[in-house]
């Protein structure tokens, strides 16, 4: 298939007046995740089942026009498109997505692109460029071959699947997932929240938690002001030692980080250690309980996965589809560790709506 390249704002208004409107988006992109905290968009990957375009976000100085055509009425088809949502506008709907299409159809659970254009169309993908510097120009013949083939079978695949996933009833079903996809993307992570990921945070007291509160919250803001990755404002366990140690002195903190993070956040560091540690006993959050610690955890849990294993033969889907750990623990966290009132505000556990509530039946 013809393909055409993308450097000029001239060429991209052009490139999106050819587009067929009346046919979905097929898409893909290449970005680089090394240092930064957002992905840095390389390559755009467009094509409505005629020419494709590669979009050059490095040479096209204004991409608005692109993402003013993305999140029109058109459908837009990725395949494992999760990293694909960081780089691209949202809301990127009506969404679907070929991998999960397929999972779907009983094709296997996760499979990549081109192991589900091997089992569809018996043509093996030249994978060899998957891990290359998508910034670097210009970009070799081999690294283009390799961005058509990415974008080239998915008018077809989704005509396929979107077939067959009308004929055996589960075309909705995509749909609520391409949307939870996409609403979960979109929330991004909350400042005041961010403690609770840092890797052993259960182990730590409530004083201890309202400064790791302070510092994981403060590495949140930086880590997006600066675009940088998280680790590469301060690393995880520096914080949690942090945390863990208390430190009223700045030696004692100093002792705690590496050289060139107390060099460049040395005086942050000290004040909000100060902040963590004058916030009052009735603010301090509340000690991080596992679930797995919890009386009867374990006998939920395991009653769950039986009715997912009952689910999963009925429908031929994987467990892990349907009910994965980490939707069984919402469900298990909504229902036993939020109050009531907290309740109220919070979404309803994927287990317990939409087509998952329909195979799963009741849980309680």
């Amino acid at each position: 298939m013809h393909y055409q390249m993308i450097a000029s704002q001239a060429d991209l208004n052009a490139c999106l007046n050819a587009l067929d409107p009346s046919q979905p988006l097929c898409l893909d992109t290449e970005f680089m995740r090394v240092r930064t905290y957002n992905p840095q968009l390389a390559l755009v990957q467009l094509t409505t089942g005629q020419d494709i375009y590669l979009i050059d976000p490095l040479a096209v100085a204004d991409l608005e026009p692109l993402w003013q055509r993305l999140v029109g009425a058109e459908t837009k088809v990725l395949h494992a498109c999760g990293e694909d949502l960081d780089v691209l506008p949202s809301p990127l709907l009506p969404l679907f997505d070929t991998q999960v299409a397929a999972t779907l159809c009983n094709k296997g659970m996760s499979l990549g692109y081109a192991a589900l254009v091997e089992q569809e169309f018996g043509v093996t993908l030249d994978k060899g460029q998957s891990r290359t510097d998508w910034l670097k120009r210009p970009l070799t013949e081999a690294q283009l071959a390799y961005c058509v083939n990415d974008v080239l079978y998915l008018p077809e695949l989704h005509q396929r699947l979107d077939a067959a996933l009308i004929a055996i009833g589960r075309r909705a079903w995509l749909t609520e997932e391409c949307e939870r996809q996409v609403s979960g993307r979109a929330r991004g992570a909350n400042p005041e929240l961010a403690y609770i990921d840092i890797k052993n945070a259960w182990q730590l007291g409530p004083q201890n938690l309202a400064v790791l509160r302070e510092l994981a919250g403060w590495r949140l803001g930086e880590a997006k002001r600066r675009d940088l990755a998280l680790n590469f404002v301060i690393r995880e366990e520096n914080l949690w030692a942090i945390a863990k140690r208390l430190p009223e002195r700045a030696h004692e903190i100093k002792s705690l980080v590496a050289p060139q993070e107390w060099r460049h956040h040395g005086q942050a560091l000290q004040r909000l250690v100060e902040q963590g540690m004058n916030v009052p006993s009735s603010d301090w959050p509340a000690p991080i309980v596992r679930l797995i610690d919890l009386p009867d955890y374990k006998e939920q849990f395991a009653a769950i996965k039986d009715k997912v294993a009952l689910a999963a033969e009925k429908t031929g889907l994987p467990e892990a589809f349907i009910g994965s750990k980490k939707l069984i623990n919402d469900w298990y966290s909504y229902h036993y560790r939020l109050s009531e009132q907290e309740r109220e505000s919070a979404s309803i556990p994927v287990l317990q709506s939409g087509w998952r509530q329909e195979v799963l039946g009741s849980l309680k």
